[in-house]
This record gives structure tokens, C-alpha cells and sequence, in this order.
């Protein structure tokens, strides 16, 4: 398989993982970059079931927007937030906008997300926040979006959802499972009282052991396997 066909494989099999936890929602969409090229996989919009997305009903966008190849069914009404950050962040070779309930909670309760847990601990650097609950439809939103993300791994968006990004699909993914999870810990510990944060020293020490680009494809690949069985 080419590496393009790899990574459209990728970009359905990651909606079709996401839908299986339940952060990606109706109107949530990923996308993966070619490396070395201004080509992106973006998977279609809220005209599909996330629950058997495939290969061949992935769009094809240039960085700038142009679209390459339209297999069909609606674009992503926000892809503005995928080529916008693209060209913002080389390194950022996925991209998730997802719609998970735990993380949203936080955000409209304007509670920042907090390591508060060993697998949440990459989350260590601070989860900012685009405090603008609009959908983005224009480069203008888009822009000021990817400031607000800056360099870190993840964006809150005020009553709306997020932004996750990744160095890989694989990285990417854990990121989405693990940012989701430590917003609902976090979320179940407000009600008893309050969540202890991990101390920075605790979570530099946690994240060295979990944020690991060995772990990356072993998550992966567990989730990939669950899809496949309808699991």
C-alpha cells in the first residue's frame, strides 16, 4: 500500500475510532497531512455516519483550501480550522475537531482541563482556550483559533468543542482518548469536592512514562481492532 492510501486508510479508520468513544460527534471531522506535500485527508462531513467511514469517501484538500478531490457527500462545514493550522504547524500532522462531553462540560463551566491523572499528564504544558463559541466559517476565526492553540497539543473551544493535534495519527488519537478521559476524571472529582492536579514534577515524571511514541500504535492498534469487530 502507498503511503497516500495508507493515510486515507488512516483518516477513516481514526473518525470510525473517535465515533466508537463517542468524541467526534454528528459534525466533528479529522485530518492527516502528507508529509512532505501541502496534500490533506480530511473526512466528510455531518452527511455521514462516523460509524462506516471509509477510504474512498475521504476529501482530498490542498493547504490553501483548494480542493483536490471530492469524493462525494458534504465537506466539513469548519475545514478552515485543518488548513489553517496546517500551515501554521508543519509539525501538527493530524488534526481532530472533536465535540467530546466531558471536555465541553469544562469548557462551558470555564474550568480549565488540568492533568489529573498518569495518562492525562501530557496535558502538563496548559489547555488554552479559544473563548469564542461560534462555528469557524472564515479565515478570520480560523486564524485567531490557531494563535489560541499556539504550540500546544490541544484547544479548548468555549461552548463548542476542541482542537487536537498530533506529529502522527497515532499520537493524535492518544491525545483525543486521553484528553477526553482526564476531563471526565476531572469532571467526576469537581462533584466530590474538587480534582488534586498533578504536581508539575508529577506529571513532567508521568508524561515521560505515558506520552510515549512507542505507546502511540499499541492504543492504536487496540481501538483498530474494536472497529473492526463492531466491538
Amino acid at each position: 500500500m502507498s503511503e497516500e492510501a495508507l493515510l486515507r486508510e488512516k483518516t477513516a479508520t481514526l473518525a470510525r475510532m473517535l465515533n466508537m468513544q463517542g468524541t467526534i460527534g454528528m459534525f466533528g471531522h479529522v485530518s492527516i497531512r502528507v508529509p512532505g506535500t501541502d496534500r490533506c485527508f480530511i473526512s466528510p462531513g455531518a452527511s455521514t455516519e462516523k460509524a462506516t467511514v471509509r477510504p474512498e469517501q475521504i476529501f482530498v484538500y490542498n493547504i490553501d483550501g483548494t480542493i483536490i478531490e471530492h469524493p462525494g457527500g458534504l465537506i466539513p462545514l469548519e475545514w478552515r480550522i485543518h488548513t489553517q493550522i496546517h500551515r501554521d504547524r508543519p509539525d501538527a500532522m493530524c488534526i481532530a475537531h472533536l465535540h467530546a462531553p466531558h471536555a465541553r462540560a469544562l469548557g462551558v463551566a470555564g474550568k480549565e482541563v488540568v492533568p489529573v491523572f498518569l495518562h492525562g499528564s501530557f496535558l502538563r504544558g496548559g489547555v488554552p482556550t479559544w473563548n469564542n463559541p461560534r462555528l469557524v466559517v472564515n479565515d478570520e476565526q480560523a486564524a485567531d483559533l490557531s494563535r489560541a492553540l499556539g504550540k500546544n497539543n490541544v484547544c479548548q473551544m468555549r461552548g463548542h468543542g476542541c482542537v487536537i493535534v498530533g506529529a502522527s495519527a497515532e499520537e493524535a488519537f492518544f491525545a483525543c482518548t486521553f484528553f477526553e478521559e482526564n476531563a471526565q476524571i476531572q469532571l467526576q472529582a469537581e462533584i466530590m469536592g474538587g480534582a488534586i492536579p498533578l504536581t508539575p514534577d508529577e506529571a513532567r515524571d508521568c508524561a515521560e512514562g505515558t506520552f510515549n511514541p512507542r505507546l502511540f500504535p499499541l492504543l492504536w492498534t487496540y481501538y483498530e481492532r474494536k472497529v473492526a469487530l463492531g466491538a
